[in-house]
């Protein structure tokens, strides 16, 4: 059995994220390995502040900016926080851009020996249609072995 030297787990503050979170920090602390926590700020809601026709846009975008900072950190701090607890001190990454493609990049420079995302289960063609479903997507594209936490 291959043992994982560095883990990258992928985070976004999300309840399906935080049991992915603590999966790859028991493997951390079993294995001894390198554990990086990343957050992408996707700039997706961003594209509909083109929409605002008012003085307050700029505002809007500065406002919405601060938000998704802050969200990421949040997540990142709350990261920190259990792997601390644990004795691991991880490295932490905020990105900003295309989830999938600043993944990918990752992974390619990273020299990971595993990724570890939280998934959740979609029910029904909706949900499925709906759906970024980004897991499966970086699954398809990953050069590395991947774990889902539901």
């Amino acid at each position: 059995m291959m043992m994982p030297k560095k883990i990258l787990v992928c985070t976004d503050g999300e309840e399906h994220t935080a049991r992915a979170e603590e999966y790859a920090i028991t493997l951390a602390e079993q294995f001894g390995a390198e554990i990086v926590c990343l957050y992408i700020v996707n700039p997706f809601l961003k594209r509909y502040t083109n929409e605002i026709y008012a003085v307050s846009r700029n505002e809007c975008r500065e406002h919405l900016d601060r938000a998704l900072q802050k969200e990421g950190e949040d997540a990142l701090k709350k990261f920190t926080e259990k792997a601390d607890a644990k004795g691991i001190t991880p490295a932490i990454i905020m990105r900003y851009g295309d989830p999938e493609q600043e993944i990918l990049d990752e992974i390619e420079k990273g020299g990971y020996d595993l990724i570890i995302m939280g998934a959740k289960l979609l029910k029904g063609w909706k949900e499925k249609f709906e759906s970024f479903n980004l897991p499966e997507k970086i699954f398809k594209k990953s050069p590395i072995p991947m774990i889902f936490v539901r």
